[in-house]
């Protein structure tokens, strides 16, 4: 994600994956809405949401500082950092009272963060915007 400049925490915003926040329409969408591509809806309960990693080295090169490049992983990311929620154990489990992880298929190192129940898009937004000082730059 982008750190923001003032505090060093994860920038927030909807309209590029390297944000706090989901994505809500286009061909690129991190979620899906009800009625589809309303802006106003309802965030569809279907694991889906604002993608997560364990750690910076399951990452595609693109999503990988370039700083962090050793030659081999393809490492390009400009400009941005690696996050990692809270205390790096990653696991399926609750986040806040209104949102969870769950694992994407086949996986042990990358998932998503959605809500537990039906909200609105801008409830979801909020609730993740309200994670912000719970990410941590992967230290590894």
């Amino acid at each position: 994600m982008y750190a923001d400049p003032a505090d060093g925490l994860p920038l927030v915003g909807s309209h590029k994956r390297s944000l706090l926040g989901v994505r809500p329409s286009g061909a690129t969408a991190d979620v899906d809405l009800n009625p589809p591509g309303d802006l106003n809806g309802v965030v569809v309960v279907n694991r889906k949401g604002l993608s997560v990693s364990a750690d910076w080295r399951s990452l595609p090169g693109h999503l990988i500082p370039e700083d962090l490049d050793d030659g081999l992983n393809g490492a390009s990311g400009k400009g941005i950092k690696v996050y990692v929620h809270g205390n790096g154990n990653f696991s399926e489990g609750a986040v806040t009272a209104n949102l969870e992880v769950l694992m994407k298929a086949n996986s042990l190192d990358s998932g998503v963060i959605c809500p537990i129940v039906a909200v609105s898009l801008s409830q979801y937004q909020a609730d993740l915007q309200a994670t912000r000082l719970q990410w941590v730059i992967d230290p590894r």
